[in-house]
Order: C-alpha cells, then structure tokens, then sequence
C-alpha cells in the first residue's frame, strides 16, 4: 500500500492535537518531534493510540484466526485509517470490508485490492463510482450486498447503461426479524437466487452469502447462534446452478462481540467447492474500556464460547481538569466533539499532575458531556485538582475515530512516536 500522500501530510496548529508553537511539519516527521504527552508538549483533548496494545491485538486476533483457519476482512469504517489498513493486510486480513461506496473510494486509492462493501448498492451515482473504479483496475475485487429482487433490478437498470468490465459480486444478505437489511425468508433468498441467474452475468455474478449478528435482538449468544444456524440452511438450499464458474463460496459474518459463535456456526456449512469463512470484525485493532470488553468478558466466562483470547484497549482519550466547581464536581476538557457516547460514556483511569507524576485516579465517574466539557462525578477521596492530565477510556471505537483527523501513537511512556490519520 503506497501511503506516501498521506506520510506527506503537512500538520500545524490548526490541526487539533497540534501545538500552534512548532512549525508546520510533514506526519512522517513526527516523531523527530519528540513530542511527549505527559510533558504538555501537545494541547488537550487529544485522542491516543497506544502501540503496544495495537501489536498485542494484532497478534491476538490472528493467533485465533489462524487455529480456527478462519479469514479476515476487516471493517473499515471503524477507523477509516489507511494506515491502519496497511497494518491489517500485513497481518493477513484477505480484504477489507467498507459501508459505503465513498469508503470504498478511499480503501482503493490507497492500495486495497479486496473490499466487500457490506451494504447494499443503490443509485446510478453509486453504481456508477463501483463500475468506474472496476474498469480502471483489472486487479480490484469488490463484493456488495443483495438483499431482495428489486434492489437486484436497481443494480441491473444502471449496469445496463454503464456496464462493468468484470461482473460485480453479490452477496445474498441475510437478516433477522426485527433487525436491519437483510432478507426475512428462504423462499425470499430462493426467489433472489433465480434473479441472479436470470440476469446478464457480465455484469453480476453471485458470490456467497452474508450477515451480520449483531443486529439480532436482545444480542443473546443463543439468539446469535440460532441466528447463525439459519444463515447456514439458507446457504445449503440454494440451488447449485449460483455456483457455476464459482472457485470458492463467501460466507461472511462476524462483528466484533459474538464472532467466535459465528465462525463456529458458520465452519459447519459443507458445500461442493470449499467455502471461506470470512468475519469482519473493526474493533478487535483497538478494542475498548466500554462495550467491547464487556462482551470480551462474557465470553471469556462462558465455556462454550470458543474466543478465550484478551484484547487491549488501545485508544485513549486525555484531557485537562478545567474547573472543580463544587464539591465532588470536576469539568474535563472535552466533549462530544471529541469522545464517543452512543454506546457508554467515556471512563477515567488514569491521573498524571505535570510537577508530581502519577496519582491514583479514584472514583470518578463522567455522567454528561456537552460539546466541549465533560462533566465528572467524584467519590470520596478523589483529590482532582485544576491542571490535573486525566486518561479516559472509550466506548466503542467506531464513533470515537471520526472525531479525529489526527491521532497520536504514542509508547508506553507516552512519547509520541507515529501519527494516524483518518478519511471520514
């Protein structure tokens, strides 16, 4: 992956995270910087990677891929960070998977040579951009989502005007009831199936099947199994003529709370050509504080579930104590702007007082934010003052990426040795 552009990316004080003290500099050069965090070199708030949490996920995530020869393509839209790709591909990720056709824009510009847009197609502008970028790269893959014959039609009307020079792939989505995209039935999945026969295969052809768990209501690992199960008899009953010309069948699923159940469901399919198994998690590259280690903690303590593997948080949310107003009352300087709060609130854990050094962080819990504060509730015995640094774990990565263009990869002793940007 050539990441030259982005390594050429000139940061300065209008770039948050970037002091206004230093001159304009190019992101490969940050480390030349010598930037470190807890010495106040960098304004706050500022969002960090640590790296070595990175490396230890990357080698836990595939460690366990590995043993359960299991394939990876995943999710983009978590980080949006092409850097971030490059280091997913090198540890073995077979693809990329995207949301959006604009995501999958910027995976290609910058090297992805597989995306599977897990998402449906729609739109002559849409259809489009992925005929487009097929034409001009006769090494790119891309796979989208089908969920029903008249999206199929939309697809089929535009490719009719602006045909592909290589068929796109089709992934037949699955769904749940009461969940999202995805069809309902096996007769809906039957009646698709002789759509996609019935159309021009020079310009879609099928390719496998697809899901995704974590839509499934009450998110129970026996609701998710069950789930799972009936991917697996919709992919056995579709007929055999959709895998005429077919080297291998998709078979995609897999978040980033339950994709050892999946995987496990989903290794079971046996078909007449080999079948890949390919999830898509985003978040296992950073992981969390919030929801994902509670789901990393369930199913640690469940026997049955096969992921006994221990991810590390790896980003980290740090700004100043601004203001102790009344008692047991502390504003931090940050917010919505800055922290994800879809999925829980940010959780202080750590405490640094530049002059004195570590201090314990106590109880503090952060109860609301605004758009540039957070509001901070403290226990007994938490002596935060003004000026205090204070670390803040996150929940869920996704929504915490896209409040940054820029993120600081520091080491353990927070100097700051990399920089990642993202493309939201």
């Amino acid at each position: 992956m050539n990441l030259n552009e982005i390594g050429n990316t000139v940061l300065d004080g209008r770039t948050k995270g970037i002091p206004h003290t230093v001159p304009p500099f190019a992101l490969r050069e940050i480390a030349a910087q010598r930037f470190n965090l807890l010495r106040e070199d960098m304004p706050l708030p500022l969002m960090v990677l640590r790296r070595s949490a990175l490396d230890h996920n990357a080698a836990a995530f595939g460690d366990y891929l590995t043993a359960h020869d299991l394939s990876l393509a995943p999710h983009g839209k978590t980080s949006m960070a092409p850097q971030l790709f490059d280091e997913q591909l090198a540890h073995g990720a077979w693809g990329i998977t995207a949301a959006t056709v604009q995501q999958m824009l910027v995976m290609h510009h910058f090297g992805v040579r597989r995306v599977v847009m897990a998402n449906q197609l729609l739109g002559r502008a849409a259809v489009r951009a992925v005929v487009a970028t097929i034409n001009a790269d006769p090494g790119f893959s891309y796979f989208c989502y089908v969920d029903s014959v008249a999206q199929l039609a939309n697809m089929v009307r535009h490719l009719a005007d602006a045909p592909p020079a290589r068929p796109i792939n089709l992934l037949i989505e699955v769904g749940v009831m009461g969940g999202r995209t995805g069809l309902r039935h096996a007769t809906e999945a039957q009646a698709l199936a002789q759509a996609i026969l019935a159309a021009d295969p020079a310009h879609v052809r099928f390719a496998g099947i697809a899901a995704f768990e974590g839509v499934v209501p009450g998110g129970e690992t026996a609701a998710v199994d069950a789930f799972a199960a009936s991917v697996v008899a919709i992919a056995a009953a579709l007929p055999a003529a959709l895998y005429n010309g077919l080297d291998e069948f998709l078979l995609t699923g897999g978040g980033s709370t339950h994709f050892d159940v999946i995987a496990s469901r989903f290794k079971g399919l046996s078909l007449p050509l080999p079948v890949r198994v390919l999830l898509r998690s985003g978040c296992y590259v950073t992981h969390d504080h919030g929801s994902y280690k509670a789901a990393q903690d369930t199913a640690r303590a469940d026997p049955e579930r096969p992921w006994k593997g221990t991810l590390r948080p790896a980003l980290e949310l740090w700004s100043y104590v601004q203001s102790c107003p009344e008692p047991g009352l502390a504003l931090l300087t940050m917010g919505k702007r800055d922290a994800p709060y879809d999925a829980g609130l940010p959780t202080p854990f750590l405490r640094y007082r530049p002059g004195t050094g570590w201090l314990d962080c106590g109880s503090a819990t952060v109860f609301a934010l605004n758009d540039q504060h957070a509001y901070v509730r403290l226990g007994d015995g938490a002596d935060w003052q003004v000026g205090d640094m204070i670390g803040c774990g996150i929940s869920h990565p996704c929504t915490a990426f896209d409040k940054w263009r820029f993120l600081a990869v520091v080491d353990d002793d927070y100097a700051v040795i990399d920089g990642v940007l993202t493309c939201f």
